[in-house]
Order: structure tokens, then C-alpha cells, then sequence
């Protein structure tokens, strides 16, 4: 079996849904499945590369907000060689879907989110807005065979108008042995400079809006610095400088707020040495306003932290352990929940079944979807 896998973004680019495209090729070609890859030059590397025995194709194609605009000779190729497509959301989708009804090929749609009308919270220009739901209802409508990656996922695409054969196949947080963490050296506390008895709250990620980080400042604005001070606790951020604007508000945000001599923001990490941070945190924070799996929750998770989480989207499909939940967007809820770990400790948070996300399993069921599809081409 041939896949070529037509995506936006691939490693070096840093994203969970690069990690993703990336995990699963290679697990895949332990299954002695042939693929190729077309991206784009984003993590800026362009040409054809062999990474980690993948042939990789990275293309120089424009951006436009932000994503990749697929140029039909750079995939026509690739399509016309393998057996399936396998494509996703968003730039990539559509082309990607027309090559291989030009090619008589099978093609698959990862569908990572399905925004719907969310794109409104985010948005200010409504028409933009407008542009970005139609843009995302014409990839459902084109889309023949979709594969998304949580039961949330699926169900908002099925709201959303989306009607073409369903496969619901999670994501897996691909984390090295704990020992193999362990070796790094490294520590949360060593990171933030933590004080002797000092607890801290870690956010890391990018500072989109999507991932909330807007309503935990909120929320720490309503907590007073004698609160703070009194519980003994910090707020530590490992921050993307991207998207370049909303870090710039974020960092403007911490700034002035009351709490910032409480704040300590650090640059991101090699995922070694930030594993390893993460494993220390004294409460992971995922304020997240959109999650369609939530790879910071499931690695928090994995990692057996303490988690504070919103309830949007997958998060109660991937939020497992030790957690607290609070409702979506509300940062007086946020705060309460915060609050609520700074008087009580431990003692805090529920104690929820954990979640597993066994990657051997998962990929069998991506050879599954595989193989009904050349079974549904043969027929």
C-alpha cells in the first residue's frame, strides 16, 4: 500500500498536529506501508528531504492568513504514485481532495477542530468570520471520507453539515519513557527559580486565543497579590512568541497586571527538557476555548499532574487523574478553581478514571480505515 500524505505543516515546523502527521507516518512504515509527504517549506526547510526515512517534499507555497496555498503541479505527482490520500484541515483539504478525484484515488481528511460557528468568539471582523465558516463548511462538503481525531470532533462535524464516511481515530501523545525524562537535567523549579514552599501554576503552549490563555489572565486578575503571597504560589508561563500579536497582548497583559511580580515567563523548551519541567509542575492550567484532542492536557495527563481544564471540546475525553474542570470562557469559574487548589492542595481535585491513548492500537485502526477504503475502491 502507498499513502501520500499532503499536509500544511511538517516537522521541523512545531505544532501537535505536525507531531501527529509525523508519529504516524513513521509507525505506519514500520507496517511496511510506503509513504511520501507534500508540505510546505514553513519550518524552513524546502526541497526533498529524507527525514527519519521518510521522503519528505517540502514546496514553496504562499501564505494567506497564515496557511499554505497548495499548488496542484506540486501534488499531481505524489497522487498520481500512491494508492490513498491522506490530507487535512484546512489549506490543504481541498485541493488535495480534487487531485485525487482527478487521479481516481481515495482520499482521507484529518479533521483536527471543527470550528463552526466559534469562529465568531475569536474574530472581530464579522465578514472574516463569515469567510472562515463558509471556507470550512466548502473542506466538510468536499471532503468524502473524514477522519477526526476525538468523539467532540466528530460530533461538531456532524453539526456543522459535514456528511461523508466518518472515521473517529484519537491522537496519541508519543512521550519517551519516564526514565529517559528523568535523565534530563532540568527541573520546574530550578526553571522558574521556585522558592523553598513556593507551588507553582504552569501554562505552556502557544498564546492563540483558542488556547485561553486570555481568560486565565482574566482569572488571575481577580486574585489578589496578598492571596498569592499567602498560599505561596507563582504563575509560570511557557510561552510561544507565536502568533506574534497575541503574545505581544499577552506579555502586555502580564505587564500590567497585579499579579505580575507573582508571573514568571520562560521561552519554550526542546521537548525533552520541557517533558521534563512539565513533570514537575505543581498544577498544569489548560484554559483552552476550542480543543479538538488537546495534546497539553493528554501530556499533562500522561505525566500524572495536577490539572485545572476547561470543559470545551475533547477535554473530558482526553482529561483524566487528577483534574478540576471549569466552564468554558469563565474566568470567575477559572479563578474559584485556582483558588480552590491554593487553600486546599491535593485535596482539590477529583480523582477521574485515567485516560489511555495506546498508539498501537490507534494505528491498527488507521491500517483498518486504510484498507476499507481499498476495499471500497476494489468494490
Amino acid at each position: 500500500m502507498k499513502i501520500t500524505w499532503i499536509v500544511p505543516h511538517f516537522p521541523p515546523h512545531i505544532g501537535g498536529g505536525e507531531r501527529l502527521y509525523m508519529d504516524v507516518c513513521l509507525f505506519l512504515k514500520e507496517k511496511g506501508i510506503d509513504i511520501r509527504v507534500v508540505t510546505s517549506s514553513s519550518g524552513g526547510v524546502r526541497g526533498h528531504h529524507n527525514v527519519d526515512g521518510l521522503d519528505v517534499y517540502y514546496c514553496d507555497w504562499p501564505l494567506v492568513f497564515g496557511h499554505p496555498m497548495v499548488r496542484m503541479k506540486d501534488i499531481l505527482p505524489h497522487v498520481q504514485w500512491c494508492d490513498i490520500v491522506h490530507t487535512a484541515i484546512y489549506s490543504t483539504a481541498v485541493k488535495s481532495n480534487l487531485a485525487a478525484f482527478l487521479k481516481r484515488k481515495r482520499c482521507v481528511t484529518t479533521v483536527h477542530e471543527v470550528m463552526g460557528k466559534k469562529w465568531f468568539w475569536f474574530e472581530q471582523n464579522p465578514l472574516k468570520a463569515t469567510a472562515f465558516f463558509m471556507y470550512e463548511r466548502l473542506i466538510m462538503m468536499c471532503s468524502p471520507v473524514v477522519h477526526a481525531v476525538s468523539k467532540a470532533t466528530a460530533s461538531d462535524y456532524r453539526t456543522y453539515g459535514g456528511r461523508g464516511k466518518l472515521f473517529q481515530i484519537y491522537n496519541f501523545p508519543e512521550l519517551p519513557p519516564y526514565t529517559e525524562i528523568e535523565k534530563e537535567d532540568i527541573s520546574f523549579r530550578q526553571y522558574f527559580s521556585l522558592k523553598e514552599g513556593e507551588r507553582g501554576f504552569l501554562f505552556f503552549g502557544r498564546p492563540a486565543k483558542n488556547k485561553g490563555i486570555f481568560v486565565l489572565l482574566k482569572a488571575m486578575e481577580l486574585i489578589s497579590p496578598e492571596e498569592a503571597e499567602h498560599a505561596g504560589v507563582r504563575f509560570c508561563f511557557i510561552l510561544s512568541p507565536h502568533p506574534d500579536k497575541e503574545y505581544a497582548d499577552a506579555m502586555k497583559l502580564i505587564r500590567e497586571s497585579r499579579l505580575s511580580e507573582y508571573v514568571t515567563v520562560k521561552p519554550p523548551l526542546p521537548r525533552g527538557e520541557l517533558l521534563k519541567v512539565l513533570s514537575g509542575a505543581d498544577c498544569c492550567v489548560i484554559p483552552s476555548i476550542t480543543e479538538g484532542f488537546g495534546y497539553a492536557a493528554a501530556e499533562a495527563c500522561a505525566l500524572k499532574r495536577n490539572v485545572i481544564s476547561s470543559d470545551a471540546g475533547s477535554l473530558k475525553e482526553v482529561v483524566g487523574g487528577s483534574c478540576l474542570f471549569f466552564r468554558n470562557r469563565d474566568e470567575r469559574d477559572l479563578s474559584d478553581k485556582i483558588r480552590t487548589f491554593m487553600i486546599n492542595g491535593e485535596d482539590a481535585f477529583e480523582r477521574l478514571s485515567e485516560k489511555h491513548f495506546d498508539k498501537g492500537r490507534i494505528i491498527e485502526d488507521y491500517m483498518k480505515m486504510y484498507e476499507k477504503l481499498i476495499g471500497n475502491e476494489s468494490g
